[in-house]
């Protein structure tokens, strides 16, 4: 937990590769515009593997860069994880980590606007993190209301 300053507080987590399609950025500026929210958790993201993001491909790197400056902007450093690499089979892992924490949200890769249903929802459920339809749906709303 070397990127929060108190890993204790409840999670909000995003499992999902860095992709326009996937809205990341969104969340990550509404983690950042919710002063109240960024006192009570931390956000964890986890986008895929990347080693250099000059090697991603220009729009997973752009997505990146997105997310990295909107961090810069709202000062959330101490608040947001998002490692470099992790594997698949540490997906279980990761939503039990997210639970043991008392997640408040895994949004995984639904933040996709016209994604109704992901089975990243289903193995958090069987992973015992709760999900928040009026936080998707916030997101959901912020999305149509950028376009």
């Amino acid at each position: 937990m070397r990127f929060f300053t108190n890993p204790r507080k409840p999670m909000i987590l995003a499992l999902a590769r860095a992709d326009p399609k996937k809205n990341i950025t969104t969340l990550v500026k509404a983690f950042g515009e919710c002063r109240p929210l960024r006192d009570l958790s931390n956000l964890t993201l986890i986008m895929g593997n990347r080693d250099d993001i000059d090697e991603m491909s220009s729009t997973n790197a752009s997505v990146l860069l997105s997310i990295l400056k909107l961090i810069d902007r709202y000062d959330l450093y101490g608040h947001v994880a998002y490692p470099k690499h992790h594997k698949q089979s540490d997906v279980p892992d990761i939503y039990r980590l997210a639970a043991k924490t008392k997640v408040l949200l895994s949004v995984n890769s639904n933040l996709k606007v016209n994604m109704t249903f992901g089975w990243c929802w289903l193995l958090g459920l069987c992973q015992g993190c709760p999900e928040c339809l009026k936080f998707w749906l916030l997101l959901f709303y912020m999305s149509f209301v950028e376009q």
